[in-house]
């Protein structure tokens, strides 16, 4: 499925819009498939909603923030109580590099790791899982997440805002 499919359904079908946000922020954010998903689907969507006024920026942020951080939760949840077991698996072995990059931002960054990670895309969803693994208490883990995800919605809103009038020019196709 293309992207090109994904905003013409939502085209066609308005009222799935709210879900496609929330679904592709979790999704962005969730260990695994964060790492594969790329986060320019869902900027891509926030754009094409906010460019064809069908969805205001003030509609589409809070959704993707509550997902977004639904998947930063359930990542950290799925990194303290699986996470040794995980970082076996053939999947992970793969990506040791990156494994090994998030642990040194932790032991360089302790708890702000949540804030920076969120803003580098091959970080964004193993961060939070790492994060379970280090014994971080949750609601240390949880504030931060918050600002984390309140930061990048502003991002969002800026960057959403900002992409407008070069997509409504063709300043990007």
């Amino acid at each position: 499925m293309s992207l090109d499919n994904v905003l013409e359904f939502i085209s066609n079908n308005l009222q799935y819009s709210y879900v496609l946000i929330l679904v592709f922020a979790f999704a962005e954010s969730l260990v695994i498939v964060g790492s594969i998903l790329s986060s320019a689907i869902l900027f891509s969507i926030c754009v094409f909603l906010y460019n064809n006024n069908l969805l205001d920026l003030y509609s589409i942020v809070p959704l993707a923030m509550i997902g977004a951080h639904a998947g930063d939760v359930i990542s950290f949840v799925l990194g303290k109580r699986f996470g040794p077991l995980v970082l076996e698996t053939k999947f992970f072995k793969k990506r040791e590099s990156i494994i090994e990059r998030g642990n040194n931002f932790i032991n360089r960054f302790g708890q702000l790791t949540v804030v920076l990670g969120r803003f580098i895309p091959a970080m964004r969803a193993i961060v939070p899982f790492l994060i379970g693994m280090t014994g971080m208490e949750f609601m240390k883990f949880y504030r931060a997440s918050i600002l984390a995800i309140s930061v990048w919605g502003f991002g969002l809103i800026a960057g959403s805002s900002a992409a407008s009038p070069l997509v409504t020019t063709g300043g990007v196709s």
